[in-house]
């Protein structure tokens, strides 16, 4: 089924800037009358998603791939209210109804917690680009994407991929509710670049106590959920500074490869309510994780 496309319905080139589209929906909205909600809710809900460059991004690239899941009225709802380090979304979207809604809702929940951090973590990325490269970076630049990502909406973007590999090494993780198990096995399945890392994230290391699965990532019967991030939601994080990323990942013995091949995974509960992801690179045939991240 064809996307909704905002461009189209409302007659707006989509060339235009986010300022400039802002500006046009703003005055449309002006000479709208009371009684015509409906076309106040369109406008308002388009406001909310071009005219805010995060949101933009995210669904100019969700219409742009005929694969990924729907976009519908309910889908952009969700993603005009998004919070995104603290903005709030469109005042006048309300949640809808719908076949989409329960996952909208998941996703919107898992968009409420994600999104305070998403400032301070935008600007954590640009800093390290001055102090640090390397793969050090593509864990402080991913888990940023993440947060953006990960944060509902975008989650639609990959809803048809299988990624079984990526998701039977997550699940294959998630069953080590043994620290020494965990850390023999973490030994064998990460990049030795971002090993300490993983450890620490796990509570494998220092002061830290591994106390299981459910204990650190805060639910039961955990699993791999959807892909929630790779390489080219990564680079549409990063920008500009994309091309620096590459080259300081390079100077750590990485390959662009490797990097192409980056991919994040959910960990769902029982009730299909995201509690983190797992992030990892493919290297010599093998998946091999970078980072693990929780919704503290």
């Amino acid at each position: 089924m064809a996307h909704y496309d905002i461009y189209q319905s409302l007659g707006l080139e989509r060339f235009a800037s986010s300022t400039d589209l802002a500006q046009q929906i703003d005055d449309r909205l002006a000479a709208v009358g009371p009684g015509d909600a409906g076309a106040r809710e369109e406008l308002t809900v388009a406001r909310s998603i071009l005219g805010d460059e995060t949101r933009r991004g995210l669904y100019d690239q969700r219409l742009d791939d005929p694969s990924a899941a729907e976009i519908d009225i309910d889908s952009l709802r969700e993603l005009a209210s998004l919070n995104l380090g603290g903005q709030a979304g469109g005042s006048a979207a309300p949640t809808g109804s719908g076949k989409g809604q329960q996952f909208q809702q998941q996703a919107g929940q898992f968009a409420r917690t994600a999104g305070a951090k998403t400032a301070e973590a935008s600007h954590q990325v640009q800093d390290s680009f001055k102090q640090s490269k390397g793969l050090a970076i593509i864990v402080t630049a991913v888990v940023t994407a993440v947060v953006v990502g990960v944060a509902g909406w975008a989650l639609g973007l990959f809803g048809k991929t299988e990624d079984k590999a990526a998701k039977g090494l997550v699940n294959e993780m998630l069953d080590k509710n043994n620290s020494d198990d965990l850390r023999s096995w973490i030994q064998d399945n990460s990049t030795h670049q971002d090993r300490d890392e993983v450890m620490s994230s796990l509570k494998l290391s220092g002061d830290d106590s591994f106390n299981g699965m459910d204990a650190l990532f805060g639910g039961s019967d955990l699993s791999a959920g959807t892909r929630v991030l790779d390489a080219e939601q990564l680079k549409m994080s990063l920008g500009s500074s994309s091309k620096d990323f590459y080259e300081g990942a390079e100077d750590e013995g990485y390959t662009r490869e490797e990097i192409d091949s980056t991919v994040f995974i959910a960990v769902i509960d029982k009730n299909d309510k995201p509690r983190g992801a797992v992030g990892m690179l493919e290297r010599d045939g093998d998946f091999q994780i970078i980072a693990v991240e929780t919704l503290d």
